[in-house]
């Protein structure tokens, strides 16, 4: 992360961008990169080091120290109208033409030193997800029709707008450093019935045990703190759709980082059957 990196944090339908251009300018930032991992382990009688039986990666703190340069007052009321307890929030950071989020809500709310001119300020995020993902969302198309058009175009012989994509399976690619969760949209082109998605690596899936008439749609949501299932009508109108969810389902499945091989099918009429996932386009441990 570079000295000239934007900060910018949204909650409550306000924001404050804290940069070296602006009257908000953050000093120092800690725990952006690190993470803490819990490890479970035993050790048997007369064995040698121990073995580890468990890892799991703990929440993040992020703590950030800054400055208000210019108009203290009004600046100060306006970070601490954006920066509420008790209320999530989302911290972007863009540098060299990447932006990365992480979402989380304030452990200690900004506290200012006194004076009537530049004020130093401190507060505190507790993020419990504890990995950056982009801010650009990446779709991918494991069913249904490819867009093939394109510019320039060569008008002569034989050309297509879009085309079916009638294999099984497809590759899904995660340029990110660790796994990444993400929405899947089944759309009903025509009637279909109980459609499926695959994952190959994990062995594991999402099923839809519902008879989809033409035009519905059902997106199920792997993404922490959202995950569920919404049923989209044909006319617009959307309802819970968990209860169609498939008992065996996996609603922790992720994307691992690289290629992870994917498979939708329905049981009837799979041509018919439109499917495709929203993930961000990479997932950082840290930055």
């Amino acid at each position: 992360m570079t000295e000239n990196a934007v900060f910018i944090y949204e909650s409550a339908g306000k924001s404050v961008v804290f940069s070296k251009d602006s009257s908000f300018w953050i000093s120092s930032v800690t725990g952006v990169s690190g993470n803490s991992v819990a490890i479970s382990e035993s050790q048997g009688a007369g064995q040698i080091g121990s073995t580890i039986n468990n890892q799991s990666v703990q929440p993040r703190d992020i703590t950030m120290n800054g400055v208000l340069l210019y108009d203290a007052e009004p600046n100060r009321r306006a970070v601490l109208s954006c920066i509420l307890p008790g209320i999530v929030g989302r911290l972007t950071i863009i540098d060299r033409g990447e932006s990365w989020y992480i979402e989380g809500a304030p452990k200690k709310t900004p506290e200012f030193s006194d004076g009537a001119g530049m004020q130093n300020f401190q507060f505190s995020l507790r993020c419990p997800y504890p990995y950056w993902r982009t801010v650009a969302s990446v779709p991918s198309q494991i069913a249904g029709l490819t867009k093939l058009f394109r510019f320039p175009l060569n008008t002569g012989g034989r050309w297509y707008l879009s085309q079916y994509s009638n294999s099984l399976f497809t590759t899904v690619h995660n340029s990110g450093g660790a796994a990444t969760e993400f929405d899947i949209t089944f759309t009903a082109a025509t009637q279909v019935t109980n459609p499926e998605l695959y994952h190959v690596e994990r062995q594991s899936y999402i099923k839809i045990n519902k008879v989809m008439a033409a035009g519905e749609q059902i997106t199920v949501s792997t993404v922490y703190g959202r995950k569920g299932v919404t049923l989209r009508l044909a006319g617009g109108t959307e309802a819970n759709g968990f209860k169609y969810l498939d008992i065996g389902s996996d609603l922790n499945m992720q994307l691992d980082p690289g290629n992870n091989t994917l498979r939708c099918a329905a049981e009837n009429n799979r041509e018919g059957l439109r499917v495709q996932i929203l993930a961000p386009k990479g997932v950082l441990p840290g930055i």
